[in-house]
């Protein structure tokens, strides 16, 4: 795993490590108690350390949304059928969009929003930021189904409208 906020090595290792802690602890507390001295503590860092990566700990799950969110919208223009690698993609990650819906039910809708692309006509916007919200929450908090099942019950479900809407 790799995070955007900075390139060296030994930044790039405490921001992983920082993120394994808190996955941890997530387990455990919510988002909301979960304090920088908590991860402190968990990762075996110095609070410096910790603000140099990160602002806060919900900065935390920003900038990993923010590094997946833009690798997913970079890497789906290889793929031939673009909704089974949405939800390929989207499943190998599915803790992580887990963790960001429990925190409450827009928290993915916010993080879509902020990473989006900011060229497409605000409806359609908030049509693919619902749908893909809804659809990868409920998703990530079932965990029944492979995402060959979810490409092919969305297609049962969705026009061609929506599904490119969604994937576009």
């Amino acid at each position: 795993m790799v995070m955007l906020k900075y390139t060296n090595k030994k930044a790039l290792e405490s921001q992983k490590k920082i993120y394994k802690g808190l996955r941890r602890l997530l387990e455990h507390k919510c988002l909301s108690e979960i304090t920088v001295t908590d991860i402190s503590v968990e990762c075996n860092i110095s609070r410096t350390t910790f603000y140099r990566n990160f602002n806060n700990v919900v900065d935390i799950l920003d900038v990993i949304f923010d590094y997946y969110y833009n690798k997913y919208l970079y890497t789906k223009a290889a793929a031939q059928d673009k909704l089974l690698y949405f939800f390929e993609y989207w499943f190998y990650h599915r803790d992580l969009v887990n963790i960001i819906t429990n925190q409450s039910p827009n928290s993915l809708i916010k993080c879509i929003n902020t990473y989006s692309q900011k060229n497409i006509d605000d409806n359609i916007k908030n049509i693919k930021f619902e749908l893909f919200s809804i659809i990868l929450s409920k998703w990530s908090q079932t965990k029944n189904e492979s995402p060959q099942e979810m490409a092919k019950k969305i297609k049962d479900i969705l026009t061609k409208k929506y599904i490119d809407i969604l994937i576009e």
